[in-house]
């Protein structure tokens, strides 16, 4: 029977249990069901107001006969919170979310059953997280290696001057005019362009463009045909062959800087040597990045992969949802519309999930590593932290202090990754290979 500190008496059974779930039958009797169905309309008479009647005083066979079903409802809904968590509680298991209700059955009368499912946090045990092999590269600068990089820096500082031939090549930066048509020879209004510049030289410039432009002069008139995809983002153009008629308007070429003195000082430095130093320091730093990422993604894939156990599905579900708006949020800052980022989301299902389900597991990995090894953020760590932002920002003192006030929980969980890894590479077998910088390649 209904008892009065609002337990319930029940009959309950696990049809299924697993690392993280367990699923749960439970029955209640028709005589305490249809005590708290007399409860629920009691409940009701009280708050009711009926014509005729002052509130409260309505007669019991009107109130049964109007509000039935949010009697029902009412009583159903105390019966499952007051019986769940009892039912949970009597097998030891602590849920992580409220549980979810799969199956039920119940008519005014009779024994109310219904089955829950729960999740919980898995407790596992995580196998050979010390002495995990890696194999780091370390790519040394050269005088070549570092010649490129002077040379990339004057080529994004170069300017455009008029063409000493006059002639398009592959190199090329093309002034055009131009407009649009179907393969039908139509017009497409919206696809037109003024003193447009294209990049000959550029991987993102149309295949087309690239191919008539070759050879022209200023002046010339040139038909470049395009084939685009069916799947390309703009539809007035997916999987159309389109005709732009172009007019060369002007052609320009680089002109790099000479690397000298005068070059450094425009870069902010003292002279060519300082300028060197700075630049080798700054790609020894950006390897160094390099390599820490490519050890850390080792021993991550590692421990996934020695390390497999079930996870919660409610947990997944959230990773996933969150892995998707990401991406939606990146292609629409591209500009990308709804249509293509849709189709995103429907061809990556799987691979979402896949991931998703990997970055859960992983997190109980790594906390559970944290949590033996007993590692720990303490303030000292926190307050270096702050010391080395406000050495790398200088007169900016009061904006680090209120940066770290109001970004402090995202600041340990940084500061908890750093230590944890810091910890697994210390542990790890390490295989240095020290090789040359790798040249980048023409085009």
């Amino acid at each position: 029977m209904a008892q009065e500190n609002g337990k319930i008496d029940f009959k309950s059974s696990v049809a299924d249990k697993k690392l993280c779930s367990i699923t749960i039958d439970i029955e209640v009797s028709s005589e305490i069901a249809g005590k708290e169905i007399d409860s629920a309309f009691n409940q009701l008479q009280q708050q009711a107001r009926l014509d005729g009647f002052r509130q409260g005083k309505a007669p019991m066979n009107l109130i049964k006969d109007k509000y039935a079903k949010e009697a029902k409802d009412k009583a159903i809904e105390n019966i499952v919170k007051n019986t769940v968590f009892d039912a949970l509680a009597k097998e030891n298991f602590v849920p992580i979310d409220f549980p979810i209700v799969d199956e039920f059955e119940y008519e005014i009368g009779q024994a109310l059953k219904y089955r829950f499912t729960a999740e919980c946090h898995p407790k596992i045990e995580v196998k050979n997280y010390k002495g995990i092999s890696v194999r780091k590269e370390i790519f040394k600068v050269t005088d070549k290696s570092l010649g490129q990089t002077l040379d990339a820096l004057r080529d994004r500082n170069a300017k455009l001057v008029p063409s000493s031939t006059g002639i398009a090549t592959e190199k090329s930066f093309v002034s055009v005019d131009y407009d649009a048509f179907d393969d039908k020879g139509v017009v497409l209004p919206e696809i037109t362009a003024k003193n447009h510049m294209l990049d000959l030289s550029s991987e993102n410039t149309l295949k087309g463009f690239a191919k008539a432009l070759k050879g022209a002069k200023a002046g010339d008139e040139k038909d470049a045909k395009v084939e685009y995809p069916s799947d390309y983002p703009n539809k007035t153009l997916a999987g159309k062959t389109i005709t732009f008629k172009t007019k060369v308007i002007e052609i320009k070429e680089k002109e790099l800087p000479e690397l000298n003195d005068d070059f450094a000082k425009d870069m902010g430095t003292e002279n060519l040597e300082d300028l060197k130093n700075k630049v080798k320091e700054s790609v020894e730093t950006e390897e160094k990045r390099r390599q820490d990422m490519d050890a850390e993604k080792q021993v991550v894939e590692y421990l996934v992969e020695k390390n497999k156990f079930e996870v919660p599905q409610s947990l997944v579900v959230q990773q996933k949802e969150h892995l998707i708006e990401r991406m939606k949020n990146y292609f629409k800052n591209q500009g990308m519309p709804k249509e293509f980022i849709e189709k995103q989301v429907e061809t990556g299902e799987n691979k979402f999930k896949d991931e998703a389900e990997k970055n859960v597991r992983l997190s109980y990995i790594l906390n559970t590593i944290y949590t033996n090894e007993n590692l720990a953020v303490t303030d000292a760590d926190l307050e270096a932290e702050k010391n080395k932002m406000k050495e790398s920002n200088p007169g900016r003192t009061e904006a680090v202090d209120k940066y770290f006030a109001e970004k402090k929980e995202n600041i340990m969980l940084s500061l908890k990754e750093t230590k944890l890894f810091k910890f697994l590479l210390d542990n790890a077998k390490i295989k240095e290979e020290v090789k040359e910088m790798p040249l980048k390649k023409e085009g």
